[in-house]
């Protein structure tokens, strides 16, 4: 069996594995979908919001001296983002030992190591990546992003856009007509929101979705629609962001997507929905949102020269930033990711939520 000298092992072991772990695809994130990614090389990322409004020029006379415009200034606001760090030991994997701890190593042994490192590094990733997830979610439901070791941050969204449940006025019930909820929700879109274009996505919660489905207009719209196109409801279709595609409502004068999102994550050991089972948010197609990534710190490598009081690099902007470290104390060789992430949604007015369950 071929052998790789350890002093050349050692120097190529954490760029292989970080090669491998960036070759791979991230997991699907339908919400993040919704939100871009923008990098910066800053640890605060700012954000400038405009409200702006659709006025008419008026026609003067001419050789006057014409209408002065007044723009509005900006709202900028500055935001800290969360700061993500998860790793493993290096030393806790079984072959460790025979990598490190020999004059020649065996090519079959350091490559499943490799593929091990590589696996657990996804796994970190996946972590974080949830984390942004929950963000997303929580920006589209309510506006205010719950950290646990940082500010919470509210983005301060219209109590237009949050149309909380009014009894009597809920989808099962057989008089509220659904449809007219979703038009009120485009058209707070196109007015407030300045939307373009007349199509919109609707992101419909378990519940939502159940007592649309068994609601009396609904269902009378539907069965008498399907055969002129009005209304689409084609069977569920499962799409590659893990979102389900129920179909495509005529809501007024808008086309209107409806999604549901059945994803979950382990919170101490119990699975939780990323979506509320009540509540449904309408937004465009492409709403001005973006999950922004600040820089992290990155300490310099023992060797490099550098005078101790001068030990922080750079930023490094990256989405992911690998990190491998080497505990002498605890006896511990660590191998993990940062990552400084936060969902922002830059045109706050560019989404609707309503709580159609009681």
């Amino acid at each position: 069996m071929a052998s790789i000298p350890a002093s050349q092992a050692r120097a190529q072991f954490t760029s292989d594995c970080i090669a491998v772990f960036m070759d791979g695809l991230p997991p699907t994130s339908f919400l993040r979908s919704f939100f871009p990614s923008e990098q910066a090389f800053v640890r605060y990322l700012s954000i400038q919001v405009e409200r702006n409004y659709e006025s008419v020029a008026v026609d003067v006379m001419r050789g006057t001296e014409g209408n002065r415009n007044n723009f509005s200034l900006s709202t900028e606001k500055v935001i800290d983002p969360p700061y993500y760090k998860e790793w493993f030991d290096l030393t806790s994997i079984d072959l460790y030992d025979r990598l490190f701890g020999s004059t020649a190593i065996d090519a079959g042994v350091y490559s499943q190591v490799v593929a091990n490192v590589a696996r657990r590094m996804v796994k970190l990733r996946e972590k974080i990546e949830r984390a942004y997830e929950i963000q997303c979610a929580s920006v589209l439901q309510t506006g205010i992003v719950t950290l646990t070791n940082a500010t919470t941050i509210n983005y301060g969204r219209t109590a237009a856009s949050l149309v909380a449940n009014v009894a009597g006025n809920t989808w099962i019930t057989g008089t509220t007509n659904p449809f007219d909820n979703m038009e009120d929700g485009c058209t707070f879109l196109r007015e407030v929101g300045k939307c373009g274009g007349d199509t919109f996505n609707a992101i419909i919660g378990k519940q939502a979705m159940r007592d649309l489905r068994a609601n009396d207009i609904f269902k009378a719209r539907v069965n008498q629609n399907l055969n002129n196109n009005i209304d689409q409801v084609n069977a569920p279709q499962r799409q590659a962001l893990g979102n389900t595609y129920h179909g495509t409502l005529s809501c007024g004068s808008y086309k209107v997507n409806l999604f549901t999102y059945a994803q979950s994550y382990d919170l101490a050991g119990v699975a939780t929905p990323y979506w509320d089972s009540k509540k449904v948010t309408i937004l465009p197609e492409t709403p001005n949102f973006k999950l922004g990534f600040a820089a992290v710190p990155q300490l310099l490598k023992v060797g490099s020269g550098m005078p101790e009081d001068s030990e922080l690099m750079p930023l490094n902007a990256q989405a992911y930033v690998p990190f491998e470290s080497v505990d002498n104390d605890n006896e511990t060789h660590k191998l993990g990711l940062k990552s400084a992430g936060i969902a922002i949604p830059v045109a706050v007015d560019q989404m609707y939520t309503v709580q159609v369950v009681a």
